[in-house]
């Protein structure tokens, strides 16, 4: 009898042993030893933790991906607002500029020394002793600065 039961005895001690070594099985027969371990709930707070991190990192993610085209969208009108801008300049521009004599004809040629803003429709270039003259119905023009602007004047070639 004595054999039989120190059998018992060490069978149900290694039963014991084996249950304390594999933890699920410890925890599926006593409930509080995830307290007394504290093994899931620490993995309850690091997949937490990862969880709301990675989900923090898509929202910044996100909100820089919108902040980035609101930005690109800024530029675009400021661009196009910048376009507008040099558009009405140069209307403006054009408006205050002095309009271009009519094109005389070829038989009443304009007097020498006459400064007109722009060449008539139809002008040749031609270059004489180095210099170039624009010939346009009658007229030789030279170009000249006057000021910060750029107009003809009617020459006679040399």
């Amino acid at each position: 009898m004595k054999t039989i039961l120190k059998s018992m005895i060490i069978a149900i001690t290694l039963v014991f042993m084996f249950i304390a070594d594999v933890p699920f099985l410890f925890e599926l027969l006593v409930p509080e030893a995830e307290a007394i371990y504290g093994t899931r709930r620490r993995t309850r707070r690091r997949t937490a933790v990862v969880v709301g991190s990675a989900a923090h990192a898509q929202t910044a993610a996100a909100q820089q991906q919108t902040a980035a085209a609101q930005q690109e969208a800024t530029a675009a009108k400021q661009e196009a607002a910048a376009a507008q801008q040099e558009t009405a300049a140069a209307k403006q521009q054009a408006a205050a500029a002095p309009a271009a004599p009519p094109p005389s004809a070829a038989a009443k040629p304009l007097p020498l020394g006459t400064v007109v803003a722009a060449l008539p429709a139809g002008c040749t270039s031609t270059p004489v002793g180095g210099v170039e003259y624009y010939y346009c119905g009658g007229n030789f023009y030279r170009a000249v600065f006057q000021g910060n602007s750029l107009v003809y004047v009617t020459a006679k070639p040399e």
